[in-house]
């Protein structure tokens, strides 16, 4: 077929042009697979460390509470055996014959009530920096919790892209063929515009392929 390009080059480079753009469109399908497996991976650990860290807040938050309970408990029992010490001064003052509201006797009783409420104070505040401790540490893993939660809601945002780039690929690759197609027509009825098609179908930014007579 003398001046122009035989209709089976016409053919073969519009089928290697289809499949240039079949395979590109298979190779984004693997990224998008892979990256749905990777997603599912990510969302799966966040999710195991969003639970975790719940767990860890409910038993920080129990842990506090049961500090608060501890000092309470410890304070009234505390109370409870500087009242029967106090009773056990005054009963001993008494006895020994002195004035209980005079003199030395009210100053040791007074000193002896205030180490006591001294001493009910310092268990409540030994408990609230304790409970304070464990509070902090919930406070730490409802943050861990919510940072894990956002890393699953972000885990695999890119597929979106991927799918985009696998359809643009696919409807390429299908744009193509069938472009090619129809110039398959039109060249092997009129061999003078092979030219013209190959260097339109191949042509590759600044480098398409010339064809000389």
């Amino acid at each position: 077929m003398s001046g122009g390009v035989s209709a089976t080059t016409v053919v073969t480079t519009a089928i290697t042009v289809a499949m240039t753009a079949a395979s590109t469109a298979i190779g984004f399908y693997a990224q998008k697979m892979a990256a749905d497996q990777q997603a599912k991976a990510q969302k799966q650990s966040a999710q195991y460390q969003a639970d975790m860290a719940a767990q860890q807040q409910a038993v920080e938050e129990g842990l506090a509470k049961n500090e608060i309970a501890k000092g309470i408990a410890d304070r009234e029992r505390q109370q409870r055996d500087a009242a029967r010490k106090m009773a056990d001064m005054r009963a001993a003052m008494g006895m020994s014959g002195f004035e209980m509201d005079t003199g030395t006797n009210v100053s040791l009783l007074s000193e002896s009530a205030s180490e006591h409420q001294y001493d009910s104070q310092t268990i409540m505040s030994n408990a609230a920096q304790a409970a304070y401790s464990h509070q902090v540490g919930a406070w730490s893993a409802g943050q861990n919790q919510s940072l894990a939660l956002y890393q699953k809601d972000q885990a695999g945002n890119d597929g979106g892209a991927l799918g985009v780039g696998l359809a643009g690929s696919l409807l390429g690759g299908m744009a193509t063929g069938i472009g090619a197609y129809n110039k398959l027509s039109s060249v092997t009825t009129n061999p003078t515009n092979t030219n013209d098609f190959l260097a339109k179908t191949i042509n590759t930014g600044n480098t398409a392929l010339k064809v000389f007579r």
